[in-house]
């Protein structure tokens, strides 16, 4: 008997159109002969099944079932492609838990330790990983600008702590506009970090784990338009993706052993995207995203690409091995 599989999408993000997307492409790319796939949409208004005719199935949300045809079925296991909340914060995973249906991807305590920044960092303290420095901030909270920058330097990243996308980031390169910057960040959130902004190549780099251990994908390297990883660089096309990366190969090897380590030093599981920018001092690590982006033009698909690996068999994988 084929396996129920609920790919989770949508989410209470700024991500959520994002999400779908990538939802879409995670159903269509399924062995459907092997599983019988459901897409099920998860949005502050309602959680519901869609089928491909439109039509739409409410989710009972104490046992995450629904009703078809007037019969109760209950999925096997779900799949999060949600992006931002709740999907990478550990939230619709403590959900899961509780009521047992098993998940594919990290834990509940390791999603919401990678989807905070400034946690996140603090737990890779000590592992050997190059991080930049940081200064957080909590809404509400005295800060001093000046200070600020004094720490750090200019120009630095303004970036919201929890959340992906590029949605709240800001480069500064001036005292002035410091706060403009934060202010923005804090539309996202209660919280957000400040970095000094370090400079070189960007690069990012997948990670998963099968039966035969934790592998980590050919790195892409990120050729912006504009300064930076941003929005419109990520999701319209305004940024030169190159996988593999146009850089020594003991760069790409020292990308992908960084976030090899990452990976178990954080307790992974299933399928990760790591940031990271490469210059002549070393990787520094950015950020982990626990729920990557997978749409036909997000970077873990163009990674597998780049290595030869069959998406509907890498999908298969992590679901026999979750």
């Amino acid at each position: 008997m084929k396996q129920k599989i609920a790919v989770v999408y949508g989410g209470y993000s700024s991500e959520v159109e994002i999400s779908k997307k990538s939802g879409m492409n995670v159903v269509n790319s399924m062995d459907h002969h092997l599983f019988d796939v459901y897409g099920v949409l998860l949005i502050r208004e309602k959680w519901c099944v869609e089928n491909r005719d439109g039509e739409e199935y409410p989710i009972d949300r104490s046992d995450f079932s629904f009703i078809r045809n007037g019969e109760k079925v209950k999925f096997d296991k779900a799949f999060i492609i949600i992006h931002g909340d709740p999907g990478e914060n550990g939230i619709l995973q403590a959900y899961f838990d509780m009521i047992g249906l098993p998940y594919v991807g990290s834990s509940s305590l390791v999603t919401a330790i990678t989807f905070d920044k400034f946690a996140c960092k603090k737990y890779l303290s000590g592992s050997g990983i190059l991080m930049a420095d940081e200064v957080f901030l909590r809404k509400g909270e005295p800060y001093d600008g000046a200070s600020i920058i004094s720490k750090l330097g200019l120009p630095v990243f303004v970036k919201p702590n929890n959340g992906g996308s590029s949605f709240g980031v800001t480069k500064v390169k001036s005292g002035d506009a410091l706060q403009e910057a934060i202010d923005k960040a804090f539309l996202e959130g209660d919280t957000l970090i400040i970095e000094s902004a370090v400079t070189g190549d960007e690069m990012d780099c997948g990670v998963w784990k099968d039966e035969k251990g934790v592998h980590a994908m050919p790195p892409i390297q990120i050729i912006p338009e504009g300064e930076y990883f941003d929005y419109d660089a990520k999701y319209l096309g305004k940024s030169r993706e190159v996988c593999p990366a146009l850089v020594p190969e003991s760069t790409r090897k020292a990308v992908q052993e960084a976030a090899v380590t990452i990976f178990n030093r954080l307790g992974c599981t299933g399928m990760v995207r790591m940031d990271f920018i490469a210059n002549d001092t070393g990787v520094y690590f950015l950020e982990v995203n626990p729920n990557p982006g997978m749409t036909s033009e997000s970077l873990v698909p163009k990674m597998l690409r780049t290595a030869g690996i069959d998406i509907t068999d890498f999908l298969t994988g992590l679901i026999m091995n979750s």
